[in-house]
């Protein structure tokens, strides 16, 4: 289910206006990034999304979100009603080298 324009909204509120992946404002430019990639089983919906400049989102590409953005990411939503997609969590917890396994393993178990 795509971000509905109140969950856009809120994930305006929860960045402050920024692009997740610089920290400059974002403005009425903002796009959607999934954390992970739908290219890789990632979710279209709220709990795989964050707000970023289309720069910064070509930039990022179909790679796996860092563990410092995993990190920010669980911070920024963690009593809100937006969620964190358990993949995501997996990933975080995931030993190196292991990274995509564990997400498709995560996927996989949904």
């Amino acid at each position: 289910m795509p971000v509905s324009p109140d969950e856009y909204r809120l994930m305006d509120v929860q960045q402050g206006g920024c692009c997740f992946y610089c920290g400059e404002p974002v403005g009425a430019k903002a796009t959607f990034d999934h954390l992970i990639p739908l290219a890789y089983g990632g979710l279209d919906a709220a709990p795989n999304v964050v707000l970023a400049h289309r720069r910064c989102n070509q930039r990022k590409a179909d790679r796996l979100p860092t563990a410092d953005e995993i990190d920010r990411f669980v911070t920024q939503r963690r009593r809100s009603r937006l969620g964190v997609w358990p993949p995501l969590l997996a990933l975080r917890d995931a030993a190196p080298g292991d990274e995509w396994m564990s997400v498709a393993r995560a996927i996989a178990g949904l």
